[in-house]
Order: structure tokens, then sequence, then C-alpha cells
């Protein structure tokens, strides 16, 4: 897989794309995932001038999620600031009850920083911009939640006002 041009600048994304396109070719966990959509994560956070290691966790950020990979491999591969990074917006899966493991996600974004809020901001900016069809109410729920906690914590933000715009096309019922 080659770098797209909007990503060849920044330092490690070359590996990150390598790493997360291995990974989803031979360790995949959720059928239906693709390097498509973490690297539009990755290039939202370029256009918004996010330093390299936060475009680098973007294009890792689903890799814990999706695949067989440990966040022992991406600590070993990328440091412990991406790994952290990487961590900070998975989900922790053992929560069962979705609406408790997606408010749990909330509070351990919010808490790690501004960092990994712009990712959590950058991924649901990105799936949203990529379906023709409205998601779940939940799942627009717990976006709007996210961008409202992030907005009261951090303030307002370029990301906030795309993931903003994207949710716009679906207003609550």
């Amino acid at each position: 897989m080659s770098v797209s041009p909007d990503l060849a600048e920044i330092p490690g994304a070359e590996e990150a794309i390598r790493f997360i396109d291995e990974a989803y070719r031979t360790r995949l966990r959720r059928r239906g995932r693709w390097v498509e959509h973490p690297l539009a994560a990755a290039r939202l956070l370029a256009s918004d001038g996010q330093p390299p290691r936060v475009v680098v966790a973007g294009i890792l950020h689903d890799v814990l999620e999706d695949t067989e990979v440990t966040a022992g491999e991406v600590r070993a591969e990328f440091g412990a600031e991406v790994a952290g990074l990487v961590g900070t917006v998975t989900q922790d899966e053992s929560i069962k009850k979705y609406r408790r493991r997606k408010a749990a996600l909330r509070t351990q974004i919010l808490d790690a920083g501004p960092d990994g809020a712009a990712i959590s901001l950058a991924d649901k900016t990105a799936k949203l911009m990529s379906l023709d069809t409205r998601p779940s109410e939940r799942k627009l729920d717990h976006y709007r939640a996210t961008l409202s906690g992030i907005e009261q914590r951090w303030g307002r933000s370029s990301l906030g006002g795309l993931l903003r715009a994207q949710l716009n096309r679906w207003p609550p019922r």
C-alpha cells in the first residue's frame, strides 16, 4: 500500500500504514473493517495540523479493536506515547452493555487530554462522512455526547466543527 500524498510528509505515517495494512490483511478480528477508515481519520488530523504522533495514532486508532494486534506490539513499533493515544480511543470490550461501554470510552477520552479528543473527533467525522444512510440513534447519541463532552472540556475546534456538520445531516428524532 502506498502512502497518500497528504500523509507522505508525516514522520512515522508510512510505517504505521504498512503496519495496519498487514494487520488488516492477516489478523482481522472484526469483519467488514478496512484500512480506508483509519486513513481517512488520519487525513483529517493531518489537515488540522495535528502533530505527527497524533496523526500516527490516528492511523492506528482502530487496530486494537479490529485486529489481533496487541497494545504491546503497538508500543514496541511506535513507542509509549503513540500506544497510549491508541489505547485512549480503544473501548473496553469487557463492558458488555453498549451505553456503559461508550460512556466509559468518553470518560477515558476526556481524561486523556486534547490529543485523544482530536483523534476521537476525527474518527467519528470520518465514519459519518463515509455513510450514505442514517446511523443508529444510539450511535448518533454517542457521537453527540462525545462532541459535547470534548467541547465542554477542551473548547470548540475545527475538528469539532466538522463533526457537528456531519451530525447535522441527521438531526435528532
